[in-house]
């Protein structure tokens, strides 16, 4: 049995040491923590002992209150110890890992490239097939494409950056941050910073649909981990996304969307891009159909995979024996 010990309570490890079959992983980072809970059986914290990085400790608080995983404090285990490790030896072995944290961007020169649209649909996707927090942020100069997709009223980011007690609103699992610019271009980019980098510490993955140039998307720039410069067949688009990806590298890649038929794919010859996403028809009713694949793309399609249901297909295709060497 392997139990997670995040506190500085050095009695719980007295209680520990020795004890057969149990083995301690000691973690007071919320990161190492959150990399360790699909490895434990059972968690003893105390919030106030951890170092919030690059996680929140509200996060945790979160996820660990809907975990199967049973969690308590050092003074309640150390209150009765043999009733926490009897309830943790009938817990199952070991969880999935949890997707890792991560922010990307949708970007683009060219205007009707469809990066809202993919930003929502990927948002969305992951909220409903990791349920983990997962946070949409836009930079944009005009009205809120986010706003306008959704038909929501909800707060903009500067309220949610100037009044306290403004609370993100939460859609069908993704918190949303809408920009307002005519009121957020008053507003320092630090301000900005500030309130967004302690959202994104509170959600496994941050989406940023913006408008390429942006005055306001150097407070969290540095933050992202990749961007997705996004394109359509048209030359200019072709053009302006490769330029794009030469500004932004090493971290940025070509994604091609709304990809047709065979014209559009000798417009396309000698373009270096790292996904071709076809024309989806009812795109706003954000299906995962683009989601699914930007996510395995940010991902890898070996540890995304993992948060996708098995195809009929497939399901068919193991019972009939196919895939197992056979004939």
């Amino acid at each position: 049995m392997k139990v997670l010990v995040a506190t500085k309570a050095l009695e719980v490890f007295d209680v520990l040491q020795g004890i057969e079959g149990v083995e301690c992983q000691e973690a007071l980072f919320t990161g190492q923590i959150y990399d360790t809970i699909p490895k434990v059986q059972l968690v003893i914290v105390d919030f106030g002992d951890l170092v919030q990085h690059p996680y929140s400790v509200e996060m945790l608080q979160g996820l660990l209150a809907e975990s199967s995983i049973p969690s308590v404090s050092s003074e309640e285990f150390l209150a009765q110890p043999d009733k926490w490790l009897l309830e943790a030896r009938g817990i199952a072995g070991e969880m999935a890992r949890l997707p890792e944290k991560m922010s990307i961007a949708f970007v683009s020169y060219s205007g009707g490239t469809g990066k809202t649209a993919l930003a929502m649909d990927t948002a969305l996707h992951f909220a409903r097939r990791t349920k983990m927090p997962v946070l949409l942020v836009e930079f944009t100069y005009g009205e809120s494409a986010i706003a306008a997709l959704t038909g929501l009223e909800m707060p903009y980011l500067f309220d949610l950056t100037t009044q306290l007690e403004a609370k993100a609103m939460r859609w069908r699992g993704v918190t949303l941050a809408p920009m307002d610019y005519d009121n957020c271009q008053d507003l320092s980019i630090q301000l900005i910073a500030k309130y967004l980098k302690g959202q994104m510490a509170q959600h496994v993955l941050t989406v940023v649909d913006s408008h390429w140039p942006h005055g306001l998307i150097g407070a969290i720039r540095d933050e992202v981990d990749r961007w997705f410069v996004v394109a359509t067949p048209r030359p200019d688009a072709i053009e302006n996304a490769k330029k794009l990806k030469k500004e932004l590298d090493p971290k940025a890649s070509i994604i091609l969307n709304q990809k047709g038929g065979i014209a559009d794919s000798l417009a396309l010859t000698g373009l270096e891009r790292a996904l071709d996403l076809p024309q989806i028809r009812q795109v706003d009713r954000f299906e995962g159909h683009l989601g699914r694949q930007i996510l395995s793309q940010a991902y890898g399609s070996q540890n995304w995979r993992r948060y996708e249901p098995q195809s009929l297909i497939a399901r068919i295709g193991r019972r009939l024996g196919f895939g197992r060497g056979g004939h």
